[in-house]
């Protein structure tokens, strides 16, 4: 708020609020107090009067208090400007309560006509809280986490940062004359570019930059903000900026809410894959724990009577015999579908013998020869990265059973470029890939989202009478407890 005439941002109260936000209460007094006595002697050597520096201390400290605690009570904590309704309650305090009330204070302690020296004092400090502040806490959240980055991570903001500083100081800081405002259009596609991509810190940064060459450009009568009235270039240097970084704040919230949309869709469906197979499970232990037990001593008994009265009684003992040979079969089929629900040879042994045990089987039951081929497969795969695998496994060949129209199906999978390929594909009837009433079951979604959990990429070719072919890819390093530490919105590790 000082010397707004001169400086028309002045960033120390958004800086000292950026500070207090990061830092525990009980020093807040001390930073005060030091910041304070900092603005005092830059009032007193810009030669500003005792009743002035005054009337703007207590301003500053009305200011700083009112969006500090204001902020901290709303968020409980950091602000987190991912949300349209965050930034609504952020901005209440820090682009209206607080500078509204430092600017009614603080003009009062200014020469001049008192609503200029209210406009200026309040979109300086509006604008400084609306992007210098929420900059300090984003950066301070980022920075462990930036460290753990990959050098193609960070070279984005950096290809950013460069691309609008070389930019904004063409377009604000060349010129002589204020005739070519049209030119200000220019940087708005790397504003947009930081809010989609980079978030309303993003803005934030991108924002400080424009700032500070259209402050250097004006201060030094250069770029489009330049006029003959002080209180004028001044004013409309402001209103620029502030209406520049408002929409684009509000494109960042919007941005963000809708990946957190997506991500929490996304976490659900994966916490009902995670659900559906601990209930597999479940279920596989209840049929072979308890029904196929009890099934077995069933035919044990059907088998003791149907020989005792084998020769007693004629065709009854012959029935009975029947009656034993239904209930192997039941059985049979009991154990069978027990190994369907929860594969203990994929769970003890690994993926390769867990998907040739139900090839086999499969060719057993359903009539349908499927060969089976593997080449290069670690033994040591992460047991998510072989469920998922395994299920694909069982969902197509069951598609091929009921849509392929064929005898005959093959599964191949392969280590290939450090990642495992799974294929399977039959000559059957196939069907058109643009009807999407064909990818609307639950079995392709199943498929794809079941690899998205697992870093992998799913893609079908088919045609109608040409057969169908379902490719898989995931990365041998990729399992889903390092994307957990990773990105913390996938589920508990899957079990089968």
């Amino acid at each position: 708020m000082h010397s707004p005439i001169a400086w028309p941002l002045w960033p120390g109260c958004a800086i000292l609020v950026g500070v207090l936000l990061l830092v525990p209460r009980k020093i807040w007094p001390l930073l005060i107090l030091a910041a304070f006595s900092g603005f005092v002697l830059y009032d007193l050597q810009a030669g500003v009067k005792i009743s002035s520096i005054t009337g703007l201390i207590l301003a500053d400290t009305i200011e700083v208090l009112t969006a500090a605690l204001g902020i901290s009570y709303s968020f409980r904590g950091l602000p987190r400007l991912n949300s349209l309704k965050a930034l609504a309650q952020y901005s209440l305090f820090a682009v209206i309560v607080a500078p509204v009330s430092a600017a009614s204070v603080g003009a009062l302690a200014l020469q001049g006509e008192y609503w200029n020296n209210w406009r200026i004092s309040y979109f300086s400090e509006a604008l400084a809280l609306l992007t210098l502040t929420p900059a300090i806490v984003g950066w301070a959240g980022h920075n462990f986490a930036l460290a753990k980055k990959s050098h193609g991570y960070i070279l984005k903001p950096a290809m950013l940062f460069v691309a609008l500083s070389l930019l904004g100081y063409i377009t604000l800081t060349t010129s002589r004359t204020s005739n070519w405002p049209a030119a200000l259009y220019s940087i708005v596609p790397l504003l947009l570019w930081s809010a989609l991509r980079f978030g309303s810190v993003g803005v934030c940064t991108s924002m400080i930059v424009v700032t500070l060459f259209s402050v250097w450009g004006a201060v030094h009568g250069r770029g489009p903000f330049i006029a003959a009235d002080p209180l004028q270039h001044v004013l409309s240097l402001q209103v620029f900026l502030l209406l520049a970084a408002a929409p684009f704040m509000v494109l960042a919230a919007v941005v963000e809410e809708r990946k957190q949309t997506e991500e929490a869709l996304r976490d659900l469906s994966g916490r009902l894959i995670h659900s559906q197979e601990e209930e597999r499970c479940r279920l596989a232990r209840e049929l072979h724990d308890d029904f196929n037990q009890r099934l077995a001593m069933l035919a044990f008994d059907l088998e003791t009577a149907a020989e005792e009265m084998k020769h007693a009684l004629g065709d009854t003992g012959n029935k009975m015999h029947d009656l034993w040979n239904e209930a192997c079969e039941i059985g049979a089929d009991l154990h069978s579908l027990s190994h369907q629900l929860h594969s203990s040879t994929l769970e003890s042994l690994g993926l390769v013998p867990g998907i040739s045990s139900f090839c086999t089987e499969f060719t057993d039951h359903q009539g349908i020869a499927v060969s089976f081929a593997h080449e290069d497969v670690p033994r040591s795969i992460a047991p998510d990265v072989a469920l998922c695998l395994f299920r694909i496994v069982q969902d197509a060949l069951r598609n091929v059973k009921r849509h392929g129209c064929c005898s005959s199906a093959q599964v191949r999978i392969e280590n290939v470029n450090s990642a495992i390929h799974l294929r399977i594909s039959d000559e059957g009837v196939g069907f058109n890939e643009n009807d999407p009433s064909r990818h609307a079951g639950l079995g392709i979604r199943s498929m794809e989202e079941r690899l998205r959990l697992v870093g992998g990429r799913f893609e079908i070719r088919t045609r109608p009478m040409e057969g169908t072919h379902i490719d898989a890819w995931v990365p041998l390093k990729s399992t889903l407890t390092e994307r957990n530490r990773e990105a913390g919105s996938v589920p508990a590790r899957l079990r089968g």
